[in-house]
C-alpha cells in the first residue's frame, strides 16, 4: 500500500490534471481510451498517469464518440468517467481538510 504522501500526490495530480484537447480521436481509438481509463480506475497510480497522459476531456470525447458509435464501451466509458470525477471531488476537499488539521496543530 502507497504511503500517504504518495497517495495525496497522486490525488492532486488528478484534480489538476490535463485538460487540453488531443488530436488523435479517430477510428477505434476512443475504444482505446476507455479502456485504458477502465482498467485505471482500480489502480491509483494507474489513475493519476490516465490523468496526467490523456486527461479526463480526452475521456470525455471518448465517451462520446462511443454514444454515437452506439458502442458497449460507452457504459464503460461513462463508469470510468464517473469515477474520475469522484477522486477529482474527494481530492478537492482533502486539501481543504488537510489545511484545517494543519491550522489547528
Amino acid at each position: 500500500m502507497p504511503d500517504e504522501a504518495t497517495v495525496k500526490r497522486a490525488l492532486r495530480s488528478l484534480a489538476g490534471g490535463r485538460e487540453e484537447p488531443s488530436t488523435d480521436d479517430d477510428g477505434g481509438e476512443y475504444r482505446e481510451t476507455i479502456e485504458r481509463a477502465d482498467a485505471a480506475v482500480d489502480d491509483l497510480d494507474a489513475a493519476a498517469a490516465f490523468v496526467e497522459d490523456v486527461g479526463l476531456a480526452e475521456l470525455e470525447r471518448a465517451v462520446a464518440r462511443a454514444e454515437t458509435d452506439l458502442s458497449a464501451t460507452a457504459s464503460d466509458g461513462r463508469a470510468a468517467l464517473s469515477a474520475f470525477r469522484e477522486f477529482r471531488e474527494v481530492a478537492g476537499s482533502g486539501g481543504a481538510n488537510d489545511t484545517r488539521a494543519a491550522s489547528r496543530d
